[in-house]
């Protein structure tokens, strides 16, 4: 299992180079909502970068394929909620094969001093995600969400892993899709 995971938000000029640079395992990132925002997945954490969201993974299944979607979930948590949180958000990841379509799954801690948390999901469908939000499983979790939002914050994105060379297309699954 990975130690540290990262994620960087920016252009799709300086995201695109990035991944294309890259010698480890990255993925390439395209809001699948907006359209237009983008962001570098480093599986590794080793990568060079300002101002990365990093942390320290503290669950983890699967792996992030290279096609496909991923969900993401900020949480900024108060140190008591925090504690709750990670044994909620662990045994959801333990058991996120449970989950129709959920290719990987991973529960991130930032470095950051502040109680905040990365929950990275990666899934095969796009509406796979959004089944999953109204299972039981994801219940526990979901509550945080609310907490979140109520107090420090809450934000979550959907992207599409994208082609690094043509990344205005999402990554073709096989080679039927491309």
């Amino acid at each position: 299992m990975t130690k540290k995971m990262q994620l960087v938000l920016g252009s799709k000029t300086y995201m695109q180079a990035i991944v294309k640079q890259a010698s480890t395992p990255v993925r390439l990132l395209k809001d699948a909502e907006k359209d237009r925002d983008f962001a570098t997945l480093d599986l590794t954490g080793a990568i060079k970068f300002i101002a990365p969201v990093k942390g320290t993974v503290l669950a983890n299944y699967g792996t992030v394929p290279p096609a496909g979607y991923v969900y993401l979930m900020y949480f900024k948590l108060t140190d008591e909620e925090a504690k709750v949180f990670e044994k909620q958000a662990e045994t959801l990841v333990e058991e996120a094969d449970r989950l129709g379509g959920c290719e990987a799954m991973t529960l991130m801690r930032t470095d950051n001093p502040q109680c905040e948390y990365l929950l990275l999901s990666a899934w095969s469908g796009k509406l796979d995600v959004y089944t999953a939000k109204n299972t039981p499983l994801f219940a526990s979790v979901m509550l945080f969400t609310k907490r979140a939002q109520q107090s420090y914050g809450f934000h979550q994105a959907f992207y599409t892993i994208a082609d690094p060379f043509h990344p205005d297309h999402p990554m073709p699954r096989t080679i039927l899709d491309a």
